[in-house]
């Protein structure tokens, strides 16, 4: 089985950067079947990479998202490919080609132009501090073991 875990978020935003830091961390244990990457780009250019290559079996993502949780409170799901409205999706990529770099972005639009596979996990943290610099929240840090896990769970198959 093939896997793709991809890290979500901007790189100087606390806690929304825990996606891509998390893969910096995991990219050290990447095998042949496991391929780990910083997400924090546009979705369109990720969509082109995705063409590029052979197809993945399983994507895991992983991000830091606000969503009016617990702040640290980590939620895994699998990814049910539903697509809001024409215009929603048109919007989402006006955003995107901006340069927001944003998790439900990048689910809608690659799903949109059909880049997916069937097996699209998600792993979230509710942030608690989103603002601009380096470092987690002391809540996000005590949590980075169960997201770790909860990513690596999700690559077995």
């Amino acid at each position: 089985m093939r896997v793709l875990v991809g890290g979500v978020g901007y790189r100087f935003l606390r806690d929304n950067a825990v996606g891509v830091i998390l893969t910096d961390q995991l990219a050290a244990a990447a095998t042949d079947r496991i391929e780990v990457e910083d997400l924090g780009y546009h979705p369109i250019g990720f969509i082109f990479n995705l063409q590029e290559r052979e197809a993945y079996d399983r994507i895991v993502l992983v991000a830091g998202i606000a969503r009016g949780r617990e702040p640290g409170t980590v939620t895994t799901y699998r990814w049910d490919h539903e697509l809001p409205s024409p215009k929603e999706i048109q919007n989402r990529v006006s955003e995107a080609v901006t340069g927001t770099v944003s998790l439900d972005n990048l689910l809608i639009i690659t799903e949109a132009f059909g880049a997916f596979p069937e097996d699209v996990r998600v792993v979230e943290i509710e942030p608690a501090d989103e603002t601009w610099g380096e470092g987690f929240s002391p809540v996000v840090e005590a949590k980075l073991p169960e997201l770790e896990e909860a990513v690596w769970s999700l690559t077995r198959p």
